[in-house]
């Protein structure tokens, strides 16, 4: 019994393996190994052009990115090449007038060029920097909880850099009001490596948008 006690209080005296990123307000919740570190959120929202004189939730946008890299960079979640994982979880409000316009392929289209469509405009395009896509997965989610959405998992080369493995899960709720956005990337060989974290990662995206 002592054991057993002393075994509870060691393990509540652990450090913590994991952070968990929410957004309360959207019922948007995420974990990320405690290695990983958050990406300057100054520079993140810039990059999503949002305008520095005013609130990301003013914006109608909420961001947060990871790096697993040490220091954390930009550039490993949006450049050519990430050597270790990062990330990329928000909620995006839609206005009405888009909202009829987010079928599925809208939603696996969100970031990069997934849907057969959206592929061959990118192939006839010479300036997208894309090439080397396969798509390894492609899965429609019904979780319920007024949310519908796609887990995609593909890759590509960007701008002639080392291919990249995305995992990419989009979620729109019932009356596309708000679009529920996550992928982590890194490459290829990054991706066998740590397979399992990463997967303990794409697991963790939850979104309730009912009760």
């Amino acid at each position: 019994m002592i054991l057993v006690v002393a075994a509870v209080l060691l393990t509540g005296c652990a450090s913590p393996q994991f952070t968990y990123v929410t957004n309360a307000s959207d019922h948007t919740y995420l974990k990320v190994p405690t290695s990983w570190q958050a990406i300057d959120q100054k520079s993140l929202e810039g990059a999503f052009g949002l305008d520095p004189a005013f609130s990301a939730s003013a914006q109608g946008l909420w961001l947060a990115g990871y790096d697993a890299a040490v220091p954390p960079s930009l550039q490993h979640l949006l450049g050519t090449d990430a050597s270790v994982p990062a990330l990329l979880v928000g909620v995006k409000d839609n206005p009405e007038s888009v909202r009829g316009q987010f079928s599925l392929d809208k939603l696996r289209d969100l970031f990069f060029p997934v849907s057969p469509t959206a592929r061959q405009s990118a192939v006839a395009d010479p300036s997208s920097g894309l090439n080397d896509f396969q798509l390894f997965t492609d899965d429609v989610l019904t979780p319920g909880s007024g949310v519908r959405g796609v887990h995609d998992v593909f890759r590509y080369s960007i701008a002639g850099g080392p291919p990249q493995m995305f995992d990419q899960t989009v979620y729109v709720n019932d009356d596309a009001s708000k679009v529920y956005m996550f992928f982590v990337r890194c490459s290829t060989e990054c991706y066998m490596q740590q397979q399992k974290e990463i997967s303990t990662v794409v697991s963790s995206f939850t979104v309730r948008e009912k009760p």
